[in-house]
């Protein structure tokens, strides 16, 4: 991915403070008064972003912090690999047949059939999925989301919202994301085993996220470093990774050069 970073120099001028000769006592310095600092937030993509700032303060400096990132460093670090992979192998099985349908929707046949190929191998040879059979004999994992048939046709992303304990999210997740549930075998699962499926997911997605750490740590504005790349995510998986190039960067780059001066 690529990011593009500024940096604006600010010059401070000093203040000139003139004395007259006449005068016996030294005049007392003079006081300005600050304008108040005004935070104006004008992304079309991002219309409640103080808001959004204030659950990404909570999710990151907080919750990420103090709880998440502790468990997925233990995890990672004291589970072993293949324990790792069968619990992920297993988890991710159960969203083969939503895939298979997505695909299909986008008259994707070839990935669709794909889909209904590695739910059936790994759910048989693969112990349920645990062991992921199915790649190794080349049938790699797809798996499509409802979220992506509606990109494929036009929906567009809409408005970004950071969740409180979530994370992000584009509009257009949250108003379909309930349609993969619907499809067997996921609309068997009771509430406990769709909350444990969920945990499970993240936990292994979170736990990939480790080597990333540094590279968040260290940005000059993470809340919009994360921003720009789950917007970036949102358009790789509905173009499957063939993403058409945008001047939006540049121009955005431009109007705000001649905006300085």
């Amino acid at each position: 991915m690529k990011y593009k970073w500024m940096l604006l120099s600010l010059m401070l001028g000093n203040s000139v403070f003139l004395a007259h000769a006449e005068e016996a006592s030294t005049n007392a310095p003079q006081s300005t008064v600050k304008p108040a600092v005004e935070v104006i937030y004008n992304d079309p993509r991002d219309p409640i972003e103080g808001f959004n700032r204030a659950m990404w303060d909570f999710n990151y400096l907080v919750l990420d912090r103090h709880l998440f990132r502790p468990i997925a460093h233990g995890y990672n670090d004291y589970l072993p690999l293949p324990v790792k992979s069968g619990v992920n192998n297993f988890v991710r099985n159960f969203e083969e047949p939503s895939s298979l349908v997505n695909n299909a929707l986008q008259g994707k046949w070839g990935w669709a059939a794909n889909a209904g190929g590695r739910f059936t191998v790994n759910t048989t040879l693969g112990l349920f999925g645990i062991i992921d059979v199915a790649d190794m004999m080349g049938m790699v994992r797809k798996q499509d989301q409802f979220n992506e048939v509606l990109g494929y046709y036009g929906v567009p992303n809409g408005p970004y919202f950071m969740a409180p304990f979530f994370g992000p999210y584009v509009t257009r997740e949250l108003a379909s994301d309930w349609v993969d549930g619907l499809y067997f075998p996921l609309s068997e699962f009771l509430l406990w085993q769709s909350i444990l499926k969920w945990g499970l997911k993240n936990l292994d997605s979170r736990a990939a996220a480790i080597d990333q750490e540094r590279l968040l740590d260290n940005a000059l504005d993470p809340y919009t470093f994360v921003k720009e790349a789950y917007f970036q995510y949102m358009d790789y998986k509905v173009y499957d990774g063939n993403v058409p190039s945008k001047q939006d960067d540049d121009e955005l780059l431009e109007e705000y050069l001649l905006e300085l001066e």
